[in-house]
């Protein structure tokens, strides 16, 4: 499973994040914010192929955020976000 990326960086209510998995599965997306607390977490199942997931991130304050997307246990990305 491979993460591309998460559009736009600035955010003021939602995201997207773009996903190509080589099989099904599901993916876990934990948000930090600045100080390494959980902010939000996210379960999703994906089905194989490329993927664009809507994050709502609308009920987070404005800040620096890091979305962190794991599956099955294993880490795969980390991303750095705004929220404004």
């Amino acid at each position: 499973m491979y993460i591309a990326g998460l559009q736009p960086i600035h955010i003021t209510h939602s995201s997207t994040l773009s996903v190509l998995a080589d099989k099904g599965g599901s993916i876990t997306m934990k948000v930090f914010d600045i100080e390494g607390r959980i902010a939000k977490t996210f379960n999703t199942l994906v089905e194989e192929g490329k993927q664009d997931l809507a994050l709502n991130l609308s009920d987070l304050r404005n800040g620096v955020y890091v979305l962190n997307a794991f599956c099955g246990g294993i880490f795969l990305k980390s991303i750095r976000f705004i929220k404004e």
